[in-house]
């Protein structure tokens, strides 16, 4: 047997392996606890790129949802009973009955054929006001302006008078009357009033607006010109229409229109026509008052009234189709009359001026402040259908010329009154100034300072104007009421000037509110008032709906706190290029193969050590 090795060799071998086994457990017990700390440490890997998942187009025949049908269902038919048998054949006899005596009706022009038209319907303004407030100052104070009439409004008005030739003396002097007061108002409060005449005979006769304050002689030799020859009271309306609408410098609020006739025309158009009718005789052929009487018989107002009355004769022009009409004052052929034997189934002349007259009227007081006065003539004792006419355009009423001035000049009368609640919710709060010295009011160009006449009681001109405060909370809403004691003119506004205080401003960073200063934008939050209310009494004493003030609405801006300057001197570290946080997960992973690599490299490095070692033991 050939021995390869000596015993000391083979000791010597062993004692080299107990090293390497030694050192393999070292390493492998230096890999392990390289790996358990690195464990600890979750690797997240994250991606900055950003995913893009591209939509596709959903096909509608794959849709869960069942598709839209209509479902067309017949209802059951039953057979009605005895008794809705017979209440349906009452039914429509009842109403073959009814449309048969409507055909009949229409078919027979002397019964109503025509629908009645409506009465006059007068203009309703709402009354001109306004509320201002000025924005927040440093103290979070603002400065709210209540004006009657509205502060922003022009202070100008329009007055058209639509005066008949056969106007009375007495009638003119009481419109001049008038117009002198209203020239003493122009002059001391500057205020523009400008008057314009219309006279009618067969056309309009007009030269415009004069200025009350400066042309007043002007305008009183139009009152009292005297010119004859026909009546066309709708070309004066027309006239007076286009004078107003004309004048657009002037809100429609503040135009009046003053009609004053008996009421007895018989030609229409701005350009005189008329329609002629046959006489009883059948020897003469005209337009004329006396028309009346040839159709209807007499001189009195229709007995079905002036409402019917016009809506019959409106069906009769129409059917008519102008075929009747005429050039007022050219001679009539046999072809361009109505004969006396058709005289009720057509519109003659003065029929049809009434309704041109009251269409343009109507139009006229849908706009306008219109009056239509009775002129007391001795034509309208004859033909009485005349004033009864100008009566049923007037809705009644009888109007003097200083009633109408009241109206021109006052805005409300004394008596009334304004409620004020002050600006008060869970988020915010207005308090009321209650000092007479945050009070004043202004009456035109005249400046009032508060007195106080007792415990939050306020009197502005000797006692004209009070301000009462009543202290309040959320639940019983702090306010003052404003009273007039006197009226308020519509040339000389009235503006009461009040302090309030924002109490309760936010003192987080930001902008609170939108400013609104007559609250004609609509914003909502931070309103100076929750309402302000007028509570109006007109020139005759009789008290007017309420009507509500815009309110207006503050803003305000708390600025932040400017940031401290760092005052750390320390070279602050340079950082890493890489996100320590971001790239964790790789790191450690990295770290993990380098170790391995390690104790590879370390398990190749003993082994050669030991085979070197082998070699140079058998050598």
């Amino acid at each position: 047997m050939i021995q390869l090795c000596t015993e000391k060799e083979v000791r010597d071998m062993k004692k080299y392996v107990k090293l390497f086994f030694t050192l393999m457990v070292c390493f492998t017990l230096s890999f392990s606890l390289y790996s358990a700390v690195s464990a600890q440490e979750k690797p997240t890997v994250t991606d900055d790129s950003e995913t893009v998942v591209e939509e596709i187009p959903e096909d509608p025949t794959l849709t869960d949802e069942p598709e839209e049908t209509t479902e067309i269902t017949t209802p059951e038919e039953t057979e009605p009973s005895t008794e809705e048998t017979t209440a349906l054949s009452e039914e429509e006899n009842n109403n073959e009955e009814e449309a048969t005596t409507e055909e009949e009706e229409s078919s027979d022009p002397k019964t109503n054929t025509g629908t009645p038209v409506p009465g006059i319907g007068n203009v309703k303004y709402a009354i001109s006001k306004s509320k201002t407030a000025t924005q927040l100052d440093e103290n979070f104070e603002t400065k709210v302006t209540l004006s009657l009439p509205a502060g922003e409004e022009k202070l100008a008005t329009d007055i058209v008078f639509v005066l008949d030739k056969s106007t009375s003396a007495e009638i003119e002097a009481q419109a001049l009357n008038m117009l002198t007061d209203l020239q003493n108002t122009a002059q001391t409060t500057g205020a523009d009033i400008n008057v314009g005449v219309v006279i009618f005979n067969q056309q309009a006769n007009t030269t415009g607006f004069h200025d009350l304050a400066t042309d007043y002689s002007v305008i009183e030799s139009e009152i009292k010109q005297d010119i004859s020859s026909g009546t066309n009271t709708h070309a004066g309306l027309l006239a007076a229409e286009q004078m107003l609408s004309g004048d657009t410098a002037v809100a429609d609020s503040r135009k009046y229109m003053i009609f004053v006739s008996d009421g007895i025309t018989y030609m229409y158009n701005e350009t005189p026509t008329a329609i002629g009718l046959e006489n009883a005789d059948k020897t003469n052929v005209f337009a004329g008052p006396d028309n009346w009487a040839t159709k209807y018989g007499s001189n009195a107002a229709p007995s079905e009234g002036w409402n019917q009355y016009l809506g019959n004769v409106a069906a009769q022009y129409e059917a008519d189709g102008g075929a009747y009409e005429h050039a007022y004052g050219v001679a009539y052929d046999t072809t361009t009359y109505i004969s006396y034997d058709e005289k009720v189934n057509h519109a003659m002349s003065v029929d049809v001026a009434l309704l041109k007259t009251y269409q343009t009227y109507q139009a006229l007081a849908s706009k306008y402040h219109c009056y239509a006065m009775t002129a007391g003539t001795s034509s309208g004792g004859e033909y009485t259908w005349g004033p009864s006419f100008m009566n049923f355009l007037a809705n009644g009423e009888t109007y003097s010329f200083d009633s109408i001035k009241n109206d021109i000049y006052y805005l409300v009368d004394a008596g009334s009154t304004v409620t004020d609640y002050i600006g008060y919710t869970e988020d915010y709060n207005f308090d009321f100034i209650n000092e007479a010295k945050a009070l004043s009011l202004k009456v035109g160009d005249q400046t009032y300072q508060a007195v106080e006449t007792e415990e939050n009681t306020y009197s502005f001109a000797e006692g004209n104007y009070v301000v009462a405060y009543e202290p309040g909370d959320m639940a019983n809403g702090e306010m003052f009421i404003l009273t007039t004691n006197v009226p308020i003119s519509q040339f000389e506004p009235v503006q009461l000037t009040y302090t309030l205080k924002l109490t309760n401003p936010k003192t987080e960073p930001g902008t609170y509110g939108q400013y609104d200063a007559n609250g004609s934008l609509g914003y909502e939050g931070l309103y100076t008032n929750n309402s302000a209310t007028l509570y109006p009494v007109d020139t005759n004493g009789q008290k007017g709906e309420p009507e509500e003030f815009q309110k207006p609405t503050v803003s305000y801006t708390v600025e932040a706190e400017p940031e401290k300057p760092t005052t750390d001197e320390e070279t602050p570290t340079k950082p890493d290029k890489k996100d320590p946080e971001k790239n964790k997960g790789a790191d450690t992973a990295a770290q993990t193969n380098i170790g391995l690599m390690l104790s590879l490299a370390s398990m190749a490095v003993t082994g050669a050590f030991i085979l070197v070692i082998l070699n140079k033991k058998r050598a």
